[in-house]
């Protein structure tokens, strides 16, 4: 039998374990729009205007303004592949082209730095 403060102790430490963390592991594959209590509060949803390699950023219209998001070696990509009814994938700057859907989570509000980004795989 456990040790009346063992007990405890568990109990505090998993009651520390916050749900969101359940949802990073499984964000990628959560549709683009779909993030229970993420999407268009704490994420910007819209458009890839520009892609600039050299700097590594992306420009994205949403909310009827437009906004410069730096890509950084931290930066999560996704491909969003649910209109094509197929799983998501790990994708890479390459992946952020022109004139597609996205949705982009910065590491802290206010800032430009990317947390993650799903882009949406155009339909075929």
């Amino acid at each position: 039998m456990m040790p009346r403060r063992a007990v405890v102790l568990l109990i505090s430490l998993l009651g520390s374990v916050s749900s969101a963390s359940g949802q990073e592991a499984t964000e990628r594959f959560i549709p683009i729009g779909q993030s229970p209590g993420l999407s268009g509060i704490h994420t910007m949803i819209g458009e890839i205007r520009n892609v600039d390699a050299q700097k590594q950023t992306l420009t994205v219209a949403a909310e009827g303004r437009t906004y410069d998001v730096v890509v950084t070696e931290h930066t999560r990509i996704w491909i969003d592949r649910s209109p094509l009814k197929l799983p998501a994938l790990t994708g890479d700057f390459d992946d952020c082209n022109r004139g597609l859907k996205v949705e982009v989570k910065l590491e802290e509000e206010g800032q430009r730095a990317a947390d993650w980004i799903k882009v949406q795989q155009a339909a075929r």
